[in-house]
This record gives structure tokens, sequence and C-alpha cells, in this order.
């Protein structure tokens, strides 16, 4: 009987020791995608400078009819000499463009609230009839 506990305990620790190397952290979490992530041409925005503003411009993707409206969303990066590039960024949304049926070949957005010497990040957020939304990538741009 002697043999078998101890080979109940052997069987114990390596079921412990396996259960304890399958925890912890892997990696840094990241947000669940809904599969409602975009296609491959999804738009991004171009950002350039008119007149003392912001000026984004984009194509909607051929498939673009489901999107209902556009939501202009804003992330200030700091001074244009001290922007780090790879931190997290908090956007806060600047406008909303409704789409209609009949899509526009381009898209612009100005935005006159900027400053000189700042850098900024622009993003789109397309959403449908039913309130999905989409990020697209990212325009940043440094104000001199």
């Amino acid at each position: 009987m002697r043999k078998n506990s101890a080979g109940n305990k052997a069987l114990l620790c390596l079921l412990v020791a396996l259960l304890l190397a399958g925890c912890g952290l892997k990696a840094n979490p990241s947000p669940a995608r809904s599969g409602a992530d975009l296609p491959a041409d999804a738009p991004k925005p171009a950002a350039a400078m008119e007149d003392n503003a912001v000026v984004l411009t984009w194509r909607l993707p051929a498939a673009g009819g489901a999107v209902r409206y556009v939501s202009v969303e804003k992330s200030f990066l700091g001074d244009a000499d001290k922007i780090c590039r790879n931190c997290p960024r908090t956007y806060e949304s600047i406008g909303r463009l409704p789409v209609p049926d009949a899509a526009k070949d381009e898209y612009r957005f100005a935005d006159s609230r900027v400053e000189k010497g700042k850098g900024y990040s622009y993003r789109l957020k397309l959403c449908d009839a039913s309130g999905v939304c989409r990020m697209s990538e990212a325009a940043e741009i440094d104000i001199k």
C-alpha cells in the first residue's frame, strides 16, 4: 500500500506542477475582437495643414454602403519634439459625419483646435445602422 501512496503523491505533484506552469501573465491584455474588423481596403485618414487647421481626408471602402456615420476621434500626442510614438493613446470624439446612401468620392473634416509645436493623432470610427463600429488606422501630424 505504501507503494501506491507514493505513486499517488508523485502523480498529484506532477498534476500541480502542470497546473502552476499554465498560470500567469503571458502578454499584455488586448481588447476583444468583435468580428467587426475592418477589411483590407479600410480607410486611413490623411492629415494635412490648411489655413491653421488640420484637414483629414479619406475614402470609404468599396463596401462602404453599410457605413451610416463616421465619428472622427483625436488624441493629443504632446509637444512635437517630445512625442512618445509607442505610448498608449486616449482618443476623444471631435465630430460626426453622416454617410448618405450615395457615398461621396472623398470625405473631409477640418479640426481648427490645434496648436503649433504640438502633435496629434486622428482616427475614424465607421459605424453601421445597428451601431457596430470599426476603427480605422490612425494618422499622425506634427504642427510646426
